[in-house]
Formats: C-alpha cells, sequence, structure tokens
C-alpha cells in the first residue's frame, strides 16, 4: 500500500539521457495507483503529458521525485523547501552525494520508499542575503553553500568575516564559502574543509586559496550568523553564488549575511541508507 497520494516528478532540465528513468518512475508511480504531476523539468522527455510548475508540486504533492544529479535536487529542494514536501533523489548524475537511489530496471528501491519504507533525514538550508548601502538587493536559499569569488579575473579579493556581530579576521583570498554540512562534501571539500556529518548542526566557514599559511577553516554553530564585507577598494569583479547555480555580481562595500533557513528540507533515503558507506563509495576510500 502506498505511503503517499500524489507525486511530483521533477527531471534535469532538457537532459535526454535521463528520459529513459523518468519514463520508468512515471509508468512505476502510475502503476501503483498514485496520481502524478510532472514539473516543467520535464516537458519534451516523455512527450504528451501535460507539465506543471514546480510551486504547484510545492501546494498540491506529497512527495517530489527528482530524477537526475545532485544539482536537479538543489534546485527541487530551494523551491520546495517552504512547502514542506519530501524529496526522493534517482541517480542519473555523476558523483550523487544527494541523489542515492539507483535507477535499476526494476526501482525497488524506489518502490519500497513509496511503500514507507525510508529512512528520513532533515538537512539545514542557508538564507543569503546581499546588503548594499544597507538594502537588501538579493536574497536566496543555499542546500550546500553560499559562495563569494572573484570573477573572471586572476585576483584575490579583499573582505572582513563576523561572526554573530563579532569580528572574526580581514582577509585576502580568492574567495571564501559557507557551505552546509550536506555542502560539506562539495566545493568545500576540494578547497580543504572538513567533512561534516549531515545531522550535525554546523556551518563551515572555508576560505578559498587565502593569500595567508595561518588561514584554516572554521566550524561554528548553525545558529550563528556569518557577516562578510567587501573591503577591497579596487573596483571589485566578484560574485556571490548560491549551490553554483544562483550569481549576483558584488561591488565595493557590499555585505553578505548569511544564516540558517527557518525551514529545513526533507530527504527521503533507500531503507539500507548509510551515510559513511556512500563516503567511502563516491570517495574512493578502502
Amino acid at each position: 500500500m502506498a505511503n503517499f497520494n500524489k507525486v511530483g516528478l521533477i527531471a534535469k532540465t532538457s537532459d535526454l539521457s535521463v528520459s529513459e528513468t523518468l519514463n520508468d518512475v512515471y509508468l512505476l508511480v502510475q502503476k501503483m495507483g498514485l496520481e502524478v504531476l510532472l514539473d516543467s523539468s520535464t516537458r519534451g522527455l516523455l512527450g504528451g503529458p501535460v507539465t506543471v510548475d514546480m510551486d504547484v508540486i510545492g501546494r498540491e504533492c506529497d512527495l517530489a521525485i527528482v530524477i537526475g544529479g545532485d544539482g536537479t535536487l538543489l534546485r527541487a529542494a530551494r523551491e520546495l523547501v517552504n512547502d514542506n514536501v519530501p524529496l526522493v533523489g534517482v541517480n542519473r548524475g555523476r558523483l550523487g552525494f544527494l541523489v542515492d537511489v539507483s535507477p535499476d530496471g526494476k526501482l525497488h528501491e524506489l518502490t519500497e520508499i513509496i511503500n514507507g519504507e525510508y529512512i528520513e533525514e532533515h538537512r539545514l538550508m542557508l538564507s543569503c542575503e546581499l546588503l548594499r548601502n544597507g538594502e537588501v538587493i538579493q536574497h536566496s536559499l543555499a542546500f550546500n553553500d553560499m559562495v563569494m569569488r572573484t570573477k573572471n579575473v586572476l585576483q584575490i579579493i579583499e573582505f572582513e568575516i563576523s561572526i554573530n556581530g563579532s569580528f572574526v579576521l580581514s582577509q585576502r583570498a580568492d574567495g571564501i564559502i559557507v557551505a552546509t554540512p550536506s555542502g560539506s562534501t562539495a566545493y568545500s571539500l576540494s578547497s580543504g574543509g572538513p567533512i561534516v556529518n549531515p545531522n550535525l548542526n554546523a556551518l563551515v566557514v572555508q576560505p578559498i586559496c587565502p593569500h595567508t599559511l595561518s588561514s584554516r577553516p572554521l566550524v561554528v554553530t548553525a545558529e550563528s550568523e556569518v557577516s562578510l564585507l567587501v573591503t577591497e577598494k579596487k573596483p571589485v569583479h566578484a560574485q556571490m553564488v548560491c549551490d553554483g547555480q544562483v550569481y549576483k555580481d558584488l561591488q565595493n562595500d557590499d555585505v553578505i549575511e548569511v544564516r540558517k533557513h527557518d525551514r529545513s528540507i526533507r530527504l527521503l533515503h533507500p531503507a539500507n541508507y548509510d551515510y559513511h558507506a556512500i563516503l567511502r563509495e563516491k570517495l574512493n576510500w578502502g
């Protein structure tokens, strides 16, 4: 007996390589007697079925199935977190730390999840604001990370870091990452940051190629507010980037404020999910 009633299907946009798996999932969900809504990202991948916008899935569905890679799930998480819709990821990407359901021919793991056999996690998200002259000009959520980085030029940027209003340090670097535990295995990891268990209520503050040997990543409570002030005197060629998907150019004296979002994302995993087994597989540990 299915544990859900109406399911939304979300796919990697305009990627024909996911169409076969999308069709398999679509037929499976229908066979199990559930109503299906197709996100606009699936348009053209299944032929005739009508598609809807993501906000309709947020309002009407009690489960969203994401077919693609981690990037596809990041987009869905930002758009659906406030609707409290649980997400399941079917992996048709490359690495797949977040999309962990196997797209095998019969989709056994997905069938079990729909029937109520799953592990549920609540993953924290970031709320990121860009302030210019004291006014918020950009707001975005982030599942993995917020990155302040130089843009299209080989130069470093000078900025100040404050946590909960307390000045921490002034730094010159290629940029800085504020990552969630989920994002600790993404850009932060490749920049030398720690792997943080996704169940910890913490944030990683990770500099990118700092111009000092004493700079180290910080792990702070997720209740902290991290503030970044651009203090560079020369014209700034830099951006605020959320999840590698949402971009906003920066100017001198801009301030970025990052804090935990007041809603968490619900991730459903197969019943045999083991975080450390995922690390061993994805990072090629012995």
